[in-house]
């Protein structure tokens, strides 16, 4: 379970996402940096173009979300049930799996329409060298605003226009968008009055425009709260207050350990982190499970670094 955001204030623009999951991931900030084999496909192995920070997991050198340092943003996002992958290689294509993917795209395009454009020439396979794809979709945002998502179809990432500036998980992106249609009554103004047989009935308190908008953990409800969220969030925000916007709409989503509990699963599904990143200072900030102050890092951190770095987390809080 993952919910991702994207939205612009007055210098640029905040992306960040949550991650939810029923096991325990030891997360940490990675570093790539540019002209460094990152991308394992049938025939070779492609390079980074950028240098590009986000989130890792364990020592493994593959991104859950970040960005690079021509202010491409992306998020990787589950997607159980609706991925399908391609049997074979096809012909003249990129080959490969989901995560590498991923991981293409993100250090290799500058924009949204490079991303658009490069994933028209990718196929997902089910497998490769013993790597399997996970049913997974992207999200990627751009210096400018621009935002898409892809979906793995039948080995083929199609491409969505994303003007909600949201991302949660199944079903496709398309049923989400038909699916706001029924809260076309949200609104951030208040009912303060209405009539029941003749009889005046005013507010008990603030809010009451937002009244149906559903507070589950579901996608389709995570999809819709964020939708509302995002659309409201003034657009003149300067850079402090839109990180910490990022952060308040995202703690909207956090799982509380035993809210959700999965017969099968050793683990509850719980909230692992919360990141935001930032386009104007290409910063990236992070608060995970264990800790919750947020831990902040820029691309101009590892500057001159030419190898792959992974940072350790801080995982207690001064309390």
């Amino acid at each position: 379970m993952c919910t991702t955001i994207g939205f612009s204030y007055k210098q640029g623009q905040v992306f960040g996402r949550t991650l939810e999951v029923g096991a325990a991931l030891d997360n940490k900030v990675l570093f790539v940096p540019k002209n460094k084999e990152i991308t394992k496909t049938t025939d070779k192995t492609y390079k980074s173009k950028y240098n590009t920070l986000g989130s890792g997991f364990f020592n493994i050198p593959s991104f859950g979300d970040g960005i690079n340092e021509k202010g491409l943003m992306g998020s990787n996002n589950l997607f159980p049930g609706f991925a399908s992958f391609s049997d074979g290689p096809v012909e003249g294509m990129i080959n490969t799996t989901t995560a590498q993917a991923f991981d293409f795209l993100l250090t290799r395009c500058k924009n949204v329409a490079e991303v658009k454009e490069a994933a028209e020439t990718i196929v997902i396979l089910k497998e490769l060298n013993g790597d399997e794809s996970a049913s997974n979709h992207f999200f990627f945002m751009d210096d400018s605003g621009e935002k898409i998502v892809l979906e793995p179809k039948s080995g083929k990432l199609i491409a969505y226009d994303n003007p909600f500036g949201v991302l949660t998980n199944a079903p496709e992106f398309h049923w989400h968008e038909t699916n706001l249609k029924n809260y076309l009554n949200l609104k951030p103004e208040n009912t303060k009055e209405s009539q029941f047989n003749q009889e005046k009935v005013t507010q008990t308190g603030v809010g009451t425009g937002m009244l149906g908008i559903p507070g589950d953990f579901t996608p389709p409800s995570r999809f819709v709260r964020a939708a509302y969220y995002v659309s409201n969030t003034p657009k003149t925000m300067e850079r402090n207050a839109a990180i910490l916007q990022g952060f308040r709409i995202l703690a909207q989503f956090d799982i509380p350990e035993g809210a959700i509990v999965y017969e099968n699963e050793k683990q509850a599904h719980q909230t692992l982190y919360a990141s935001i990143m930032d386009t104007q200072a290409r910063s990236f900030h992070i608060k995970n499970r264990s800790n919750t102050d947020v831990q902040t890092f820029t691309l101009n951190d590892f500057e001159g670094e030419q190898e792959i770095k992974i940072v350790e987390l801080a995982k207690t809080m001064n309390l």
